[in-house]
Protein backbone atom coordinates (compact mmCIF):
# COMPACT_ATOMS: atom_id res chain seq x y z
CA UNK A 1 0.00 0.00 0.00
CA UNK A 2 1.17 3.45 -0.83
CA UNK A 3 0.99 6.05 1.66
CA UNK A 4 1.38 9.83 1.57
CA UNK A 5 0.94 12.77 4.61
CA UNK A 6 0.26 15.66 4.13
CA UNK A 7 1.23 17.32 6.56
CA UNK A 8 -0.41 21.03 7.37
CA UNK A 9 0.16 22.93 10.80
CA UNK A 10 -2.05 25.72 11.83
CA UNK A 11 -3.66 27.99 9.28
CA UNK A 12 -1.91 26.39 6.57
CA UNK A 13 -4.17 25.82 4.36
CA UNK A 14 -4.18 21.81 4.49
CA UNK A 15 -7.98 21.52 3.36
CA UNK A 16 -7.23 23.99 0.34
CA UNK A 17 -4.18 22.24 -0.47
CA UNK A 18 -6.11 18.93 -0.77
CA UNK A 19 -8.94 21.16 -2.61
CA UNK A 20 -6.90 22.53 -5.45
CA UNK A 21 -4.15 20.62 -5.72
CA UNK A 22 -3.92 16.65 -4.63
CA UNK A 23 -8.10 16.48 -5.69
CA UNK A 24 -7.36 17.98 -8.96
CA UNK A 25 -4.26 16.34 -9.66
CA UNK A 26 -5.90 13.05 -8.63
CA UNK A 27 -8.39 13.97 -10.44
CA UNK A 28 -6.64 14.29 -13.67
CA UNK A 29 -4.51 10.97 -13.59
CA UNK A 30 -7.06 8.65 -12.55
CA UNK A 31 -10.46 10.36 -13.62
CA UNK A 32 -13.34 12.36 -11.57
CA UNK A 33 -15.20 8.86 -10.30
CA UNK A 34 -12.10 6.62 -9.17
CA UNK A 35 -11.12 9.79 -6.03
CA UNK A 36 -12.43 9.53 -3.00
CA UNK A 37 -11.95 12.26 -0.23
CA UNK A 38 -13.95 11.64 3.67
CA UNK A 39 -13.66 13.27 6.75
CA UNK A 40 -15.02 12.03 10.28
CA UNK A 41 -17.69 14.68 10.83
CA UNK A 42 -20.08 16.16 8.86
CA UNK A 43 -18.71 19.97 9.58
CA UNK A 44 -15.16 18.90 8.16
CA UNK A 45 -16.66 16.95 5.21
CA UNK A 46 -19.01 19.85 4.31
CA UNK A 47 -16.65 22.16 4.30
CA UNK A 48 -13.95 20.05 1.68
CA UNK A 49 -16.93 19.48 -0.11
CA UNK A 50 -17.70 23.21 -0.85
CA UNK A 51 -14.48 23.83 -2.40
CA UNK A 52 -15.96 22.85 -6.12
CA UNK A 53 -13.89 19.44 -6.27
CA UNK A 54 -13.66 17.80 -9.70
CA UNK A 55 -15.36 14.95 -8.50
CA UNK A 56 -18.59 13.49 -8.12
CA UNK A 57 -20.15 14.77 -4.90
CA UNK A 58 -21.00 11.32 -4.04
CA UNK A 59 -17.61 10.46 -3.84
CA UNK A 60 -17.34 13.05 -0.55
CA UNK A 61 -18.68 12.69 2.99
CA UNK A 62 -17.64 11.07 6.42
CA UNK A 63 -15.66 7.66 6.55
CA UNK A 64 -19.20 6.68 8.71
CA UNK A 65 -20.85 7.38 5.62
CA UNK A 66 -19.10 5.88 3.47
CA UNK A 67 -18.99 2.64 5.68
CA UNK A 68 -22.88 3.26 6.15
CA UNK A 69 -23.12 2.74 1.94
CA UNK A 70 -20.74 -0.34 1.90
CA UNK A 71 -22.98 -2.09 4.43
CA UNK A 72 -26.19 -1.46 2.94
CA UNK A 73 -27.73 1.37 4.65
CA UNK A 74 -28.58 -0.92 8.28
CA UNK A 75 -30.76 1.08 10.72
CA UNK A 76 -28.95 2.53 13.19
CA UNK A 77 -29.09 1.63 16.72
CA UNK A 78 -28.85 5.20 18.19
CA UNK A 79 -31.81 5.77 16.72
CA UNK A 80 -33.85 3.38 18.75
CA UNK A 81 -33.09 4.02 22.32
CA UNK A 82 -36.82 4.55 23.25
CA UNK A 83 -36.49 0.64 22.95
CA UNK A 84 -33.14 0.12 24.53
CA UNK A 85 -34.28 1.70 27.43
CA UNK A 86 -37.57 -0.33 27.64
CA UNK A 87 -35.46 -3.17 27.12
CA UNK A 88 -32.53 -2.55 29.72
CA UNK A 89 -34.15 0.23 31.77
CA UNK A 90 -30.55 0.18 34.25
CA UNK A 91 -28.79 1.09 31.61
CA UNK A 92 -31.06 3.52 30.27
CA UNK A 93 -29.30 5.96 27.83
CA UNK A 94 -30.50 9.59 27.08
CA UNK A 95 -30.30 9.76 23.67
CA UNK A 96 -27.54 12.18 23.17
CA UNK A 97 -25.66 11.25 19.58
CA UNK A 98 -22.22 10.81 18.89
CA UNK A 99 -19.91 13.82 19.71
CA UNK A 100 -16.79 14.81 19.19
CA UNK A 101 -16.83 17.12 22.41
CA UNK A 102 -14.47 16.01 25.46
CA UNK A 103 -16.40 14.68 27.63
CA UNK A 104 -16.29 17.05 30.32
CA UNK A 105 -17.66 19.82 28.30
CA UNK A 106 -20.74 19.11 29.55
CA UNK A 107 -19.85 18.49 33.03
CA UNK A 108 -22.40 19.02 36.08
CA UNK A 109 -24.87 18.19 33.55
CA UNK A 110 -26.45 15.23 34.45
CA UNK A 111 -25.83 11.94 32.32
CA UNK A 112 -27.09 7.91 33.46
CA UNK A 113 -25.05 5.30 34.35
CA UNK A 114 -25.61 4.15 30.97
CA UNK A 115 -24.22 7.16 29.34
CA UNK A 116 -21.15 6.58 31.20
CA UNK A 117 -20.78 3.16 30.26
CA UNK A 118 -21.60 3.39 27.07
CA UNK A 119 -18.45 6.25 26.06
CA UNK A 120 -16.27 3.71 27.83
CA UNK A 121 -17.21 1.13 25.77
CA UNK A 122 -17.32 3.04 22.68
CA UNK A 123 -13.31 4.56 23.52
CA UNK A 124 -12.06 0.85 24.07
CA UNK A 125 -14.14 -0.24 20.84
CA UNK A 126 -11.88 2.46 19.03
CA UNK A 127 -8.84 2.05 20.74
CA UNK A 128 -8.67 -1.75 19.74
CA UNK A 129 -8.67 -2.42 23.53
CA UNK A 130 -8.72 -6.29 24.32
CA UNK A 131 -11.13 -7.35 26.00
CA UNK A 132 -8.97 -8.50 28.53
CA UNK A 133 -8.07 -4.68 29.12
CA UNK A 134 -12.17 -3.96 29.64
CA UNK A 135 -13.56 -2.74 32.75
CA UNK A 136 -15.59 -5.40 33.88
CA UNK A 137 -18.99 -3.56 34.45
CA UNK A 138 -18.21 -1.91 30.71
CA UNK A 139 -17.77 -5.16 29.41
CA UNK A 140 -21.02 -6.48 30.70
CA UNK A 141 -23.03 -3.49 29.11
CA UNK A 142 -21.55 -3.85 25.61
CA UNK A 143 -22.70 -7.67 26.27
CA UNK A 144 -25.89 -6.50 27.26
CA UNK A 145 -25.72 -3.98 23.87
CA UNK A 146 -24.37 -6.25 21.45
CA UNK A 147 -26.69 -8.75 21.82
CA UNK A 148 -29.75 -6.38 21.86
CA UNK A 149 -28.42 -5.05 18.62
CA UNK A 150 -28.19 -8.29 17.03
CA UNK A 151 -31.97 -9.05 17.89
CA UNK A 152 -33.33 -6.26 16.98
CA UNK A 153 -30.78 -6.36 13.79
CA UNK A 154 -29.78 -2.80 14.38
CA UNK A 155 -25.86 -1.51 13.66
CA UNK A 156 -24.21 1.56 15.96
CA UNK A 157 -22.05 4.25 14.76
CA UNK A 158 -18.63 2.48 15.99
CA UNK A 159 -20.54 -1.03 14.90
CA UNK A 160 -20.33 0.80 10.98
CA UNK A 161 -16.84 0.93 11.04
CA UNK A 162 -16.20 -2.26 12.42
CA UNK A 163 -18.49 -4.17 10.22
CA UNK A 164 -17.05 -2.49 7.33
CA UNK A 165 -12.92 -3.52 8.46
CA UNK A 166 -14.51 -7.02 9.12
CA UNK A 167 -16.68 -7.63 5.74
CA UNK A 168 -16.20 -5.07 3.28
CA UNK A 169 -12.53 -5.13 1.66
CA UNK A 170 -12.94 -2.24 -0.72
CA UNK A 171 -14.30 1.34 -0.08
CA UNK A 172 -17.41 2.21 -2.38
CA UNK A 173 -16.67 2.92 -5.57
CA UNK A 174 -13.39 0.95 -5.55
CA UNK A 175 -11.48 4.39 -5.85
CA UNK A 176 -7.76 4.55 -7.30
CA UNK A 177 -6.97 7.39 -4.81
CA UNK A 178 -8.47 7.76 -1.13
CA UNK A 179 -8.18 11.02 0.48
CA UNK A 180 -8.67 11.37 3.98
CA UNK A 181 -9.01 15.15 5.72
CA UNK A 182 -8.13 15.68 9.61
CA UNK A 183 -7.03 12.13 9.74
CA UNK A 184 -5.18 13.22 13.29
CA UNK A 185 -8.61 12.88 14.48
CA UNK A 186 -9.35 8.99 13.20
CA UNK A 187 -9.00 6.88 16.38
CA UNK A 188 -7.07 3.48 16.36
CA UNK A 189 -10.52 1.53 14.35
CA UNK A 190 -11.31 4.12 12.08
CA UNK A 191 -7.56 4.52 10.17
CA UNK A 192 -7.53 0.67 10.47
CA UNK A 193 -10.33 0.44 8.24
CA UNK A 194 -9.15 3.66 6.03
CA UNK A 195 -5.66 1.66 5.43
CA UNK A 196 -7.37 -1.41 4.86
CA UNK A 197 -9.46 0.21 2.21
CA UNK A 198 -6.62 2.19 0.76
CA UNK A 199 -4.71 -1.19 0.51
CA UNK A 200 -6.37 -1.71 -2.55
CA UNK A 201 -6.77 1.43 -4.20
CA UNK A 202 -4.29 1.61 -7.34
CA UNK A 203 -2.19 4.43 -5.56
CA UNK A 204 -2.99 4.42 -2.13
CA UNK A 205 -4.26 6.73 0.42
CA UNK A 206 -3.50 10.60 1.31
CA UNK A 207 -3.22 11.28 4.92
CA UNK A 208 -4.06 15.24 5.67
CA UNK A 209 -3.30 15.89 8.93
CA UNK A 210 -1.08 17.89 11.96
CA UNK A 211 -0.16 15.21 14.63
CA UNK A 212 0.38 18.21 16.79
CA UNK A 213 -3.37 18.89 16.63
CA UNK A 214 -4.37 15.33 17.68
CA UNK A 215 -6.63 16.50 20.44
CA UNK A 216 -9.47 13.66 20.37
CA UNK A 217 -7.36 11.00 22.45
CA UNK A 218 -10.59 10.62 24.89
CA UNK A 219 -12.20 8.98 22.04
CA UNK A 220 -9.40 6.62 20.60
CA UNK A 221 -7.57 8.64 18.05
CA UNK A 222 -4.17 9.16 18.72
CA UNK A 223 -1.06 10.60 16.59
CA UNK A 224 0.96 7.44 17.24
CA UNK A 225 -1.98 6.02 14.71
CA UNK A 226 -1.90 9.15 12.71
CA UNK A 227 2.03 8.85 12.49
CA UNK A 228 2.95 5.12 12.95
CA UNK A 229 3.92 2.99 10.62
CA UNK A 230 6.89 5.21 9.13
CA UNK A 231 6.50 5.82 5.50
CA UNK A 232 9.41 6.83 3.32
CA UNK A 233 10.62 10.02 4.11
CA UNK A 234 9.15 11.27 0.30
CA UNK A 235 6.10 10.17 1.19
CA UNK A 236 5.80 13.51 3.54
CA UNK A 237 4.66 16.76 2.29
CA UNK A 238 4.73 19.76 4.79
CA UNK A 239 3.06 23.04 4.20
CA UNK A 240 5.10 25.64 5.85
CA UNK A 241 3.53 29.03 5.42
CA UNK A 242 0.66 29.80 8.22
CA UNK A 243 -1.88 32.38 7.03
CA UNK A 244 -3.42 32.98 10.19
CA UNK A 245 -0.85 32.78 13.16
CA UNK A 246 1.02 35.68 13.71
CA UNK A 247 4.34 36.26 15.04
CA UNK A 248 4.51 36.53 18.51
CA UNK A 249 1.68 33.67 18.85
CA UNK A 250 3.91 31.37 16.52
CA UNK A 251 6.76 31.97 18.93
CA UNK A 252 4.70 31.19 22.03
CA UNK A 253 2.98 28.14 20.44
CA UNK A 254 6.00 26.51 18.91
CA UNK A 255 7.91 26.32 22.11
CA UNK A 256 4.78 25.24 23.82
CA UNK A 257 4.52 22.05 21.39
CA UNK A 258 8.02 21.54 21.50
CA UNK A 259 7.06 19.71 25.41
CA UNK A 260 5.28 16.86 23.62
CA UNK A 261 7.20 13.73 23.96
CA UNK A 262 6.09 12.15 20.86
CA UNK A 263 5.52 14.29 18.11
CA UNK A 264 6.31 14.37 13.89
CA UNK A 265 7.67 18.50 14.18
CA UNK A 266 7.10 20.44 11.00
CA UNK A 267 8.54 23.52 11.06
CA UNK A 268 6.26 26.49 9.09
CA UNK A 269 6.26 30.29 9.13
CA UNK A 270 3.93 32.82 10.81
CA UNK A 271 2.02 35.10 8.87
CA UNK A 272 3.49 38.37 8.69
CA UNK A 273 2.01 40.27 11.65
CA UNK A 274 3.81 40.87 14.48
CA UNK A 275 0.65 39.74 16.45
CA UNK A 276 0.61 39.81 21.04
CA UNK A 277 1.02 37.37 23.50
CA UNK A 278 -0.12 38.92 26.78
CA UNK A 279 -1.00 38.05 30.23
CA UNK A 280 -4.75 39.23 31.44
CA UNK A 281 -6.04 39.97 35.21
CA UNK A 282 -8.85 37.62 36.07
CA UNK A 283 -9.46 33.40 35.98
CA UNK A 284 -12.70 31.48 35.48
CA UNK A 285 -14.23 31.97 38.75
CA UNK A 286 -13.30 36.11 38.33
CA UNK A 287 -14.39 36.50 34.94
CA UNK A 288 -15.25 40.20 34.62
CA UNK A 289 -11.67 41.08 33.14
CA UNK A 290 -12.27 38.15 30.35
CA UNK A 291 -15.39 39.82 30.15
CA UNK A 292 -14.07 43.29 29.95
CA UNK A 293 -11.52 42.66 27.10
CA UNK A 294 -13.65 40.38 25.16
CA UNK A 295 -16.12 43.23 25.13
CA UNK A 296 -13.66 45.92 24.42
CA UNK A 297 -12.01 43.81 21.45
CA UNK A 298 -15.75 43.36 20.09
CA UNK A 299 -16.54 46.65 19.99
CA UNK A 300 -13.27 47.47 17.76
CA UNK A 301 -14.35 45.09 15.55
CA UNK A 302 -12.48 42.19 16.43
CA UNK A 303 -13.70 38.57 16.40
CA UNK A 304 -13.12 37.27 20.22
CA UNK A 305 -12.73 33.48 21.42
CA UNK A 306 -13.34 32.38 24.85
CA UNK A 307 -11.47 28.71 25.62
CA UNK A 308 -11.03 26.71 28.02
CA UNK A 309 -10.41 23.06 28.41
CA UNK A 310 -13.97 21.79 29.83
CA UNK A 311 -17.03 23.76 29.26
CA UNK A 312 -17.80 24.06 32.84
CA UNK A 313 -14.92 26.60 33.49
CA UNK A 314 -16.98 28.75 31.26
CA UNK A 315 -19.87 29.33 33.31
CA UNK A 316 -19.32 32.38 35.11
CA UNK A 317 -18.32 34.15 31.89
CA UNK A 318 -21.37 32.90 30.80
CA UNK A 319 -23.18 34.43 33.38
CA UNK A 320 -21.58 37.89 32.85
CA UNK A 321 -21.90 38.19 29.51
CA UNK A 322 -25.90 37.35 29.61
CA UNK A 323 -25.90 39.66 32.61
CA UNK A 324 -24.06 42.34 30.34
CA UNK A 325 -26.61 42.00 27.24
CA UNK A 326 -23.68 40.83 25.15
CA UNK A 327 -24.29 38.58 22.57
CA UNK A 328 -22.17 35.68 22.06
CA UNK A 329 -22.57 32.16 20.52
CA UNK A 330 -20.70 29.27 19.33
CA UNK A 331 -20.92 28.69 15.72
CA UNK A 332 -19.19 25.48 15.45
CA UNK A 333 -21.48 23.64 18.23
CA UNK A 334 -24.92 25.29 17.29
CA UNK A 335 -27.04 22.48 18.54
CA UNK A 336 -25.29 23.69 22.11
CA UNK A 337 -27.81 25.94 23.66
CA UNK A 338 -25.43 26.94 26.49
CA UNK A 339 -23.24 28.48 24.04
CA UNK A 340 -26.03 29.64 21.64
CA UNK A 341 -28.36 31.30 23.93
CA UNK A 342 -29.43 33.49 21.19
CA UNK A 343 -30.80 30.63 19.01
CA UNK A 344 -34.83 30.69 19.01
CA UNK A 345 -35.33 33.50 20.62
CA UNK A 346 -33.36 36.08 18.89
CA UNK A 347 -35.23 35.11 15.70
CA UNK A 348 -38.61 35.64 17.41
CA UNK A 349 -37.88 38.67 18.61
CA UNK A 350 -36.72 40.08 15.46
CA UNK A 351 -39.59 38.94 13.65
CA UNK A 352 -41.35 41.02 16.03
CA UNK A 353 -39.44 43.84 15.83
CA UNK A 354 -40.26 44.31 12.14
CA UNK A 355 -42.38 47.73 12.08
CA UNK A 356 -39.78 49.03 13.97
CA UNK A 357 -37.61 51.68 12.28
CA UNK A 358 -34.68 51.50 14.87
CA UNK A 359 -34.17 47.77 14.07
CA UNK A 360 -34.72 48.36 10.51
CA UNK A 361 -33.96 51.98 9.14
CA UNK A 362 -33.98 51.24 5.60
CA UNK A 363 -36.98 48.95 5.26
CA UNK A 364 -38.98 48.56 8.30
CA UNK A 365 -42.62 47.35 7.58
CA UNK A 366 -46.13 45.80 9.07
CA UNK A 367 -45.60 41.65 9.44
CA UNK A 368 -46.10 39.27 7.46
CA UNK A 369 -48.62 36.34 8.66
CA UNK A 370 -45.19 34.23 9.19
CA UNK A 371 -43.09 37.12 10.69
CA UNK A 372 -46.32 37.12 13.41
CA UNK A 373 -46.73 33.53 13.93
CA UNK A 374 -43.06 33.07 14.89
CA UNK A 375 -43.71 35.54 17.59
CA UNK A 376 -47.28 35.19 18.77
CA UNK A 377 -46.04 31.67 20.27
CA UNK A 378 -44.18 33.38 22.82
CA UNK A 379 -46.82 36.03 24.43
CA UNK A 380 -49.76 34.99 26.38
CA UNK A 381 -53.00 34.60 24.20
CA UNK A 382 -55.45 36.43 26.83
CA UNK A 383 -53.65 39.80 27.09
CA UNK A 384 -52.85 40.17 23.50
CA UNK A 385 -55.48 38.86 20.68
CA UNK A 386 -58.87 38.49 20.48
CA UNK A 387 -60.84 35.23 20.89
CA UNK A 388 -59.30 33.13 18.43
CA UNK A 389 -56.55 35.29 17.13
CA UNK A 390 -53.46 33.07 17.22
CA UNK A 391 -54.90 30.34 15.58
CA UNK A 392 -56.32 32.98 12.44
CA UNK A 393 -52.38 33.96 12.16
CA UNK A 394 -51.42 30.12 12.30
CA UNK A 395 -53.73 29.48 9.96
CA UNK A 396 -52.78 32.60 7.75
CA UNK A 397 -49.31 31.68 7.79
CA UNK A 398 -49.80 28.26 6.81
CA UNK A 399 -52.01 29.34 4.34
CA UNK A 400 -49.13 31.38 3.13
CA UNK A 401 -46.37 28.87 2.99
CA UNK A 402 -48.57 26.14 1.21
CA UNK A 403 -49.15 29.28 -1.65
CA UNK A 404 -45.48 29.88 -1.62
CA UNK A 405 -46.48 33.90 -1.36
CA UNK A 406 -45.56 36.53 1.42
CA UNK A 407 -48.43 38.32 2.21
CA UNK A 408 -48.52 40.88 4.60
CA UNK A 409 -51.55 41.34 7.62
CA UNK A 410 -53.47 44.30 6.35
CA UNK A 411 -55.02 46.84 9.06
CA UNK A 412 -58.57 45.22 9.47
CA UNK A 413 -56.94 41.77 9.75
CA UNK A 414 -54.69 43.33 12.36
CA UNK A 415 -57.99 44.15 14.56
CA UNK A 416 -59.55 41.00 14.11
CA UNK A 417 -56.44 38.83 15.36
CA UNK A 418 -55.35 41.32 18.09
CA UNK A 419 -58.70 43.04 19.16
CA UNK A 420 -57.81 45.91 21.56
CA UNK A 421 -54.09 45.20 21.88
CA UNK A 422 -53.57 45.93 17.65
CA UNK A 423 -54.31 50.21 19.09
CA UNK A 424 -51.53 49.36 22.07
CA UNK A 425 -49.47 47.27 19.39
CA UNK A 426 -49.33 50.37 17.22
CA UNK A 427 -48.69 53.10 19.96
CA UNK A 428 -46.02 51.12 21.14
CA UNK A 429 -44.27 51.12 17.94
CA UNK A 430 -45.28 54.87 17.69
CA UNK A 431 -43.67 55.89 21.18
CA UNK A 432 -40.56 53.79 20.78
CA UNK A 433 -41.04 51.35 23.18
CA UNK A 434 -41.90 48.50 21.94
CA UNK A 435 -39.95 45.92 23.96
CA UNK A 436 -41.78 47.09 26.95
CA UNK A 437 -44.88 45.73 25.32
CA UNK A 438 -43.88 42.06 24.50
CA UNK A 439 -41.58 41.98 27.49
CA UNK A 440 -44.70 42.33 29.58
CA UNK A 441 -46.63 39.95 27.84
CA UNK A 442 -44.06 36.79 27.56
CA UNK A 443 -45.43 33.77 28.30
CA UNK A 444 -43.71 31.99 31.41
CA UNK A 445 -42.84 29.19 29.52
CA UNK A 446 -41.24 31.25 27.53
CA UNK A 447 -39.09 33.31 29.54
CA UNK A 448 -36.29 31.43 29.57
CA UNK A 449 -35.46 31.21 25.45
CA UNK A 450 -36.47 35.31 25.80
CA UNK A 451 -34.84 36.65 28.63
CA UNK A 452 -31.48 36.61 26.86
CA UNK A 453 -32.44 38.48 23.52
CA UNK A 454 -34.23 41.03 25.30
CA UNK A 455 -31.47 41.55 28.09
CA UNK A 456 -29.01 41.68 24.67
CA UNK A 457 -31.63 44.16 22.85
CA UNK A 458 -32.37 46.35 25.58
CA UNK A 459 -28.76 47.34 26.54
CA UNK A 460 -27.07 46.76 23.32
CA UNK A 461 -29.70 47.92 20.86
CA UNK A 462 -32.30 46.05 18.45
CA UNK A 463 -30.12 46.33 15.65
CA UNK A 464 -27.03 43.86 17.64
CA UNK A 465 -29.67 41.11 17.14
CA UNK A 466 -29.51 41.28 13.32
CA UNK A 467 -25.75 41.07 13.86
CA UNK A 468 -23.39 37.76 13.90
CA UNK A 469 -21.73 37.51 17.55
CA UNK A 470 -18.21 39.04 17.28
CA UNK A 471 -17.68 36.83 20.57
CA UNK A 472 -16.98 32.85 20.53
CA UNK A 473 -17.86 30.74 23.33
CA UNK A 474 -16.50 26.96 23.66
CA UNK A 475 -13.99 24.58 24.16
CA UNK A 476 -10.76 24.07 22.43
CA UNK A 477 -12.35 20.55 20.84
CA UNK A 478 -15.43 22.80 19.88
CA UNK A 479 -13.45 25.42 17.95
CA UNK A 480 -11.00 23.46 16.41
CA UNK A 481 -10.48 24.21 13.01
CA UNK A 482 -11.76 28.01 13.74
CA UNK A 483 -10.00 31.07 14.42
CA UNK A 484 -10.61 34.47 15.75
CA UNK A 485 -8.44 37.84 15.82
CA UNK A 486 -8.37 37.59 19.53
CA UNK A 487 -8.26 34.40 21.34
CA UNK A 488 -8.50 34.62 25.39
CA UNK A 489 -7.49 31.25 27.01
CA UNK A 490 -8.42 30.27 30.05
CA UNK A 491 -5.16 27.92 31.82
CA UNK A 492 -7.68 25.14 34.18
CA UNK A 493 -7.76 21.41 33.98
CA UNK A 494 -10.20 19.05 35.29
CA UNK A 495 -9.21 16.86 38.27
CA UNK A 496 -8.80 14.20 35.78
CA UNK A 497 -6.64 16.47 33.21
CA UNK A 498 -4.09 17.73 36.14
CA UNK A 499 -3.71 13.91 36.84
CA UNK A 500 -2.71 13.42 33.25
CA UNK A 501 -0.37 16.59 33.44
CA UNK A 502 1.57 15.62 36.06
CA UNK A 503 2.90 11.79 34.56
CA UNK A 504 4.62 11.78 31.60
CA UNK A 505 3.20 10.45 28.53
CA UNK A 506 0.48 10.56 26.06
CA UNK A 507 -2.38 12.23 28.56
CA UNK A 508 -0.05 14.93 29.15
CA UNK A 509 0.72 14.91 25.28
CA UNK A 510 -2.64 15.39 24.81
CA UNK A 511 -3.45 18.04 27.37
CA UNK A 512 0.09 20.05 25.62
CA UNK A 513 -1.95 19.86 22.27
CA UNK A 514 -5.42 20.44 23.47
CA UNK A 515 -3.92 24.13 24.73
CA UNK A 516 -1.86 24.20 21.46
CA UNK A 517 -5.05 24.11 19.04
CA UNK A 518 -6.23 27.35 21.68
CA UNK A 519 -3.30 29.15 20.94
CA UNK A 520 -3.08 29.02 17.28
CA UNK A 521 -6.70 30.04 16.62
CA UNK A 522 -5.33 33.23 17.17
CA UNK A 523 -4.95 35.69 14.46
CA UNK A 524 -3.51 38.84 16.03
CA UNK A 525 -3.46 38.72 19.92
CA UNK A 526 -3.60 35.91 22.58
CA UNK A 527 -4.47 36.30 26.00
CA UNK A 528 -3.37 34.40 28.84
CA UNK A 529 -6.18 34.31 31.82
CA UNK A 530 -5.02 33.61 34.98
CA UNK A 531 -5.14 31.01 37.40
CA UNK A 532 -8.29 29.48 39.31
CA UNK A 533 -6.70 27.01 41.31
CA UNK A 534 -3.86 25.28 41.56
CA UNK A 535 -5.14 22.31 38.74
CA UNK A 536 -4.14 24.54 36.00
CA UNK A 537 -1.41 25.34 33.68
CA UNK A 538 0.99 28.21 35.09
CA UNK A 539 1.85 30.65 31.76
CA UNK A 540 4.71 31.91 33.60
CA UNK A 541 6.75 29.04 33.02
CA UNK A 542 6.99 29.77 29.42
CA UNK A 543 8.35 33.08 29.78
Amino acid sequence: MKEYRLHGPPGTGKTRSLADVWVPRAAAKFGPGNVVICSLTKTAAAEIASRDLPIPRENVGTLHALAYRALGRPTIAEGEIKAWNEAEPLYRLSGGGPSMDHPEVGRGERGTKGDELMALAQVYRHRRLPAAAWREDVANFQRKWASWMAQEGLVDFTGLIEDALEAVPVAPGDPSVFVVDEAQDCSVLELDLVRKWAAHAEDGVVLAGDGDQAIYGWRGASARAFLDPGIPPENNYHLTQSYRVPVAVHALASKWIAQASYRYAVEYLPRDHPGEVSDIDGNAKDAMPIVDAAVKAADQGKSVMILASCGYMLRNTITLLRREGVPFHNPYRPTHGGWNPLRGGSGRLLAYLRPDPETYPQDYRIWTWAEAAAWVEVVKAKESFAAGGKTMIRQQAKEDEKEQRSSTIEPGDGKACFGPAWQELQDAFAGRAPLEWIESRILPSKTKLMEYPLAVAKIRGTQTLREKPRICVGTQHSTKGGQADVVILIPDLSPSGMREWTRPGDGRDGIIRTFYVGMTRAREKLLMAGRWSAASIDWRRLN
